[in-house]
C-alpha cells in the first residue's frame, strides 16, 4: 500500500519471537522451543524447552500473542548443495528444475538458501509433513511468522558465526568454511553447547536460535515459490503493518483529543470569564435601562411641572409674600398646580405652568380685594382672580382662594 514505505522497518516485526524446531526421527518427533526477545536493541535468550511427540506450546505464546517461526528438520527433509553461476541469474523455478528434475513441486515445500560463495542449499519436504503442524498451530490460534525447512536455517546465525568452524544442532553437525556452510553431517555432537557473545545454549536449540535471530534482524535467508509459504510470511507482515497503522491512528487520535481538551479547557475558562463579565455588565445594563425607562416616565411629569422651565417662581413667591396684609394668614401655596383631568383616562399628570394658587384665612373681604389689586399692579403678574371667598371658615380650613397667572 502507499503508506508501506513510511513504516520504519523495526515495526515490521515484533520484538519477541518463539522458534519451534520439529526434529523428525525414527523414534518420533521432538519439539525444541526457543524464546528470543529484542530489548533495547539487545538480543536476549529468554528461555528454552522441549517436548517429545506432542506440541506443548508454552503458555506465554498465546497469552502475549508472540509469533512463531516453525523449523522442520530431520527425517523426511531432503537437502542438496548446489553451485550458482556467477554470470547468469537463474530464477527459483529454473534452479529446482535443473537440480531436482524428478520432483513434483506441487507435492513438496521447497526452499533455497543462498550463500555468499556462490553456493546454495535446496531443502524440501512433503507438504503433508508440515501441514499437520501448521494446522495444529492454527487451531491453537498461534500466528506463524515464517517457515524454514532443514538445517540450512542455521544461516540465520551467519552474522555471528565468524569465530566458528563447526556448529552443532539437534540432529546435525554443520561444518563452516570461509563464512559459509560447507558440509552438513548427520551425526550430532553429543552434549554440545554454543556460546555467542554472552549467550549460551545447548546445541538442541541452535536452529531455533538461528530462525528467531533471522526474524528479529529481518534477514531473508530462504527463498520459495510455494504459494502457501509465501502467504504465511506475507500475512504476518500485513498484520504488523496493520498493527502499526492502528497504533499510529490511535496515537494521532489521542494527540488530537488531548489538543482538543487543552483548547476546549482554555476556551471554556475564557468563555466562563467572559460570561461572568457579561453577567456583571448585563446587570449594570439592566439597571441603566431601568433608570432610563424611569426617567422617560418621569420626564413628562417633570417638564409639565415646569421645573425645567426658565422662570422665577421662587422670586415671584418672595415678592408676593411682601404684599401680604397683616390680617391675612396663608395656609397653602401651589406652584404650577395640577390640571383637572378625566380620571377614566390613562394619561400622565399635567400641570398649569406659570400659575400660583394661594389659600388662606381672612375675615374681611375688603382686605382680600385690596390685596388682589396690589398683586395686579406687580409687573410679573398677568392676571389675579379671586376664586373663592367664604365669611365662615370652619376651623383651620382656608376661606379664600386666589389664582395668580405670571408672565
Amino acid at each position: 500500500m502507499f503508506w508501506d514505505k513510511w513504516i520504519p522497518k523495526k515495526y515490521l516485526v515484533k520484538s519477541e519471537i518463539y522458534s519451534i524446531e520439529a526434529a523428525f526421527s525414527d523414534n518420533g518427533t521432538t519439539f525444541y522451543y526457543t524464546h528470543l526477545k529484542n530489548k533495547n536493541n539487545k538480543l536476549n535468550l529468554v528461555s528454552t524447552s522441549s517436548s517429545i511427540n506432542k506440541l506443548e506450546l508454552p503458555k506465554e505464546i498465546a497469552k502475549n500473542k508472540i509469533p512463531v517461526v516453525l523449523i522442520a528438520n530431520g527425517k523426511g527433509i531432503v537437502l542438496k548443495k548446489i553451485s550458482l553461476s556467477e554470470n547468469s541469474e537463474q530464477n527459483f523455478e529454473e534452479l529446482i528444475r535443473t537440480n531436482l528434475p524428478t520432483i513434483n513441486t506441487n507435492d513438496f515445500f521447497v526452499q533455497l538458501f543462498k550463500q555468499n560463495n556462490n553456493s546454495a542449499f535446496i531443502s524440501l519436504c512433503r507438504k503433508e509433513q508440515l501441514n499437520a503442524l501448521l494446522e495444529e498451530l492454527k487451531l491453537n490460534k498461534i500466528e506463524v511468522a515464517n517457515v524454514l525447512i532443514g538445517a540450512p536455517a542455521v544461516n540465520g546465525i551467519q552474522p555471528l558465526w565468524s569465530s566458528f568452524n563447526t556448529l552443532p544442532t539437534s540432529l546435525q553437525t554443520i561444518e563452516l568454511t570461509n563464512n559459509a556452510i560447507e558440509t552438513i553431517l548427520t551425526a550430532p555432537s553429543e552434549n554440545a553447547t554454543v556460546k555467542i557473545d554472552d549467550i549460551n545454549f545447548e546445541a538442541f536449540y541452535t536452529l531455533g536460535f538461528a530462525g528467531g535471530l533471522a526474524y528479529l534482524t529481518q534477514s531473508h535467508i530462504a527463498e520459495s515459490d510455494s504459494a502457501e509459504l509465501i502467504a504465511i510470511e506475507n500475512k504476518h507482515l500485513e498484520k504488523n503493518k496493520f498493527r502499526f497503522l492502528m497504533i499510529s491512528l490511535i496515537a494521532i487520535a489521542f494527540v488530537i483529543s488531548v489538543t482538543n481538551v487543552m483548547f476546549y479547557t482554555n476556551y471554556f475558562n475564557k468563555n466562563n470569564k467572559l460570561e461572568s463579565e457579561l453577567n456583571v455588565y448585563q446587570g449594570k445594563y439592566d439597571q441603566i435601562n431601568d433608570l432610563l425607562n424611569d426617567y422617560q416616565k418621569k420626564k413628562g411629569l417633570i417638564e409639565n411641572a415646569g421645573i425645567l422651565n426658565k422662570n422665577k417662581m421662587s422670586e415671584y413667591a418672595d415678592r408676593i409674600a411682601t404684599t401680604i396684609p397683616d390680617e391675612v394668614t396663608l395656609s397653602e401655596l401651589y406652584f404650577n398646580p395640577k390640571k383637572d383631568s378625566d380620571e377614566s383616562e390613562d394619561s400622565l399628570v399635567t400641570f398649569k405652568n406659570n400659575e400660583l394658587i394661594i389659600k388662606g384665612n381672612c375675615n374681611k373681604s375688603l382686605t382680600i380685594n385690596e390685596w388682589a389689586n396690589v398683586l395686579k399692579m406687580q409687573k410679573f403678574i398677568n392676571d389675579v382672580s379671586l376664586e373663592k371667598f367664604s365669611y365662615n371658615n370652619e376651623g383651620l380650613l382656608p376661606n379664600f382662594e386666589i389664582r395668580i397667572s405670571t408672565k
